[in-house]
């Protein structure tokens, strides 16, 4: 009796943890970001804050459901000639899905657009990436630059959020 009591929770906890990671794949993730979309429509409430480093600033907006934060709209202005315009959506306390639009005009004039998708470890699971309009690939270094903005970003948000400390 007693084996067959473990059989049966030792399936149901390995079918809880498979299931619990199988939205982490690029379909569960677009998924995510089309429940989070329609929650933008009437999100719970939203805050303002600001970034900044020696290369670059940002103004942003955290967008919340049940005091979670589930988006974040950024403005990005580099301290040279560019803007980009970033979109981050987290579930958990992790970014997973990543949109930016970039314009910059030194040395050139040149049109970036980036759609990512990322597990909650950080790990790329799908990228488009334009530059002008060709597609392109995506680097390590640019993936990992975009990762660590976005928990930098929550960090910011955790800290100084009157609604995350509800």
């Amino acid at each position: 009796m007693k084996s067959k009591l473990f059989l049966l929770t030792s399936l149901i906890f390995i079918l809880l943890v498979s299931c619990g990671r199988k939205e982490y794949t690029e379909k569960g993730i677009l998924e995510i970001k089309k429940e989070i979309d329609s929650l933008l429509y009437h999100p719970d409430s939203e805050e303002h804050f600001d970034w900044g480093s020696a290369k670059a600033y940002s103004t942003f907006r955290a967008y919340f459901h049940k005091s979670k934060l589930i988006f974040i709209n950024e403005d990005y202005r580099y301290r040279k000639a560019g803007d980009s315009f970033n979109r981050y959506y987290f579930k958990d306390g992790n970014m997973l899905y990543y949109k930016g639009k970039e314009l910059t005009y030194m040395p050139d004039k040149q049109l970036k657009n980036i759609e990512m998708l990322v597990d909650p470890d950080g790990n790329v699971l799908g990228y488009d990436k334009t530059v002008n309009g060709k597609r392109i690939s995506l680097s390590n270094e640019e993936a990992d630059l975009i990762v660590n903005h976005a928990k930098e970003l929550e960090q910011i948000v955790s800290e100084r959020s009157e609604l995350s400390k509800k």
